[in-house]
């Protein structure tokens, strides 16, 4: 077994953490006690003379009773404290110190609330009283001083430092907490803007479409041909949009692995919808094996917006649509003959958003995008690269 996998099954099995924390402190303890630091309460009182081993067998209760610190924390307490009073009577260790600290850190640690504030409330007393009768016993201040420092260092300060732990502990599960929820909401967002682009740009074709045929003078079967388009234009959307719709409604959008709204493999549908609504599309389409998906989506988002925007303000005008990989790069290329001034007939067929959205569609990738005039040309071109940081295949 490798050190990493040692290191994480340690971190992961909590039961292996406690039997490992009672064996190091039994053996710390054992040294301590071999080289002779056991006898350190020598103004207490205590009986005649014991055998040394006792010293052992007592920390060896003690580290037994730290076994169920976690599930049992007061019961843990009960008998590193019986351990540690027991030690006293016969001198005492610093052995016992270890374990009393040990058992006071894990109530801190596991206890419940009420449990925690009885035994810190229990652990002030104690150390008040056991101050003022040892300087009513011995008449000194300084005495009693002397006893309140050392008891509180014993007995408060694994109190003090695991309520910190535990503090600490808490702040990082609620700054988790807020950076999932941050991550949840930019991505409901980019879902929401998403949905727009798609809603929009069927919605434009569809405008479009109906805008020809209207223009045109009747024709029974050409006309058809324009309500079977707006037909499908239409149906896409809706496909698209209760896709979109049943990602936002989902607990967990990030988590899920939903098959995303288009990609490189409708691409030809996408050229055949343009081409029906009267733009002369000469397109290119290289493979591109191995791309993920989030990488195709946002290759057919910014074809369909270029081919819309073309459709709409330069209808019937020759594009030249090209796809192609280019190392680790994926680049595309749509440009479109300016006939003349724009051919909207009304404003709402552009938000003026759609250049902008696509580009920050590029940007998230890690790629860029440009778009401009190219002397009497139009063209977008997107460099996106192959396998951005934490894309799925």
């Amino acid at each position: 077994m490798s050190p990493v996998e040692i290191r994480d099954r340690w971190r992961r099995n909590t039961r292996l953490q406690d039997v490992g924390t009672a064996v190091a402190t039994f053996v710390a303890g054992l040294a301590f006690n071999l080289i002779g630091l056991t006898g350190i309460w020598t103004n207490a009182p205590r009986i005649g003379d014991v055998p040394s081993w006792w010293h052992t067998v007592l920390l060896a209760i003690g580290c037994l009773g730290m076994l169920g610190k976690r599930r049992h924390p007061l019961a843990a307490l009960g008998v590193g404290t019986a351990a540690t009073v027991a030690d006293g009577v016969i001198g005492g260790s610093v052995a016992l110190v270890l374990v009393l600290f040990d058992v006071l850190f894990a109530v801190g640690q596991h206890a419940s609330a009420r449990a925690r504030t009885a035994v810190t409330t229990a652990v002030f007393v104690m150390i008040g009283t056991a101050g003022v009768v040892g300087g009513l016993a011995t008449g000194e201040f300084r005495v009693a001083v002397f006893i309140g420092l050392n008891l509180t260092t014993l007995l408060f300060v694994p109190l003090w430092w695991s309520a910190n732990v535990r503090q600490q502990r808490q702040l990082g599960l609620l700054d988790a907490e807020r950076t999932a929820r941050e991550a949840v909401v930019a991505e409901r967002a980019a879902m929401a803007r998403d949905l727009h682009d798609v809603i929009a740009a069927h919605l434009s074709t569809t405008v479009i479409h109906s805008g020809a045929a209207l223009a045109r003078p009747p024709d029974s079967d050409r006309d058809r041909d324009t309500l079977r388009a707006v037909r499908t234009s239409s149906l896409a959307a809706l496909e698209e949009m209760r896709s979109m719709i049943m990602l936002l409604r989902a607990d967990d959008p990030a988590a899920a692995d939903p098959t995303l709204p288009g990609g490189l493999d409708r691409l030809p549908d996408l050229v055949a919808s343009a081409e029906a609504g009267g733009l002369r599309i000469d397109a290119d389409l290289s493979e591109v094996p191995g791309l993920p998906a989030v990488v195709g989506h946002a290759v057919y988002g910014i074809a369909r917006e270029a081919l819309t925007n073309a459709a709409k303000h330069a209808p019937g005008s020759d594009v030249r649509l090209d796809l192609r990989p280019a190392g680790d790069l994926v680049i595309m290329t749509v440009t479109n003959t300016v006939l003349g001034p724009g051919a909207l007939d009304h404003q709402a067929l552009s938000a003026g958003t759609g250049l902008t959205s696509i580009r920050e569609r590029a940007a998230l990738l890690g790629g860029e995008l440009t778009a401009g005039r190219e002397g009497t040309d139009f063209t977008v071109r997107a460099t996106l690269p192959r396998h951005p940081a934490g894309a799925r295949s």
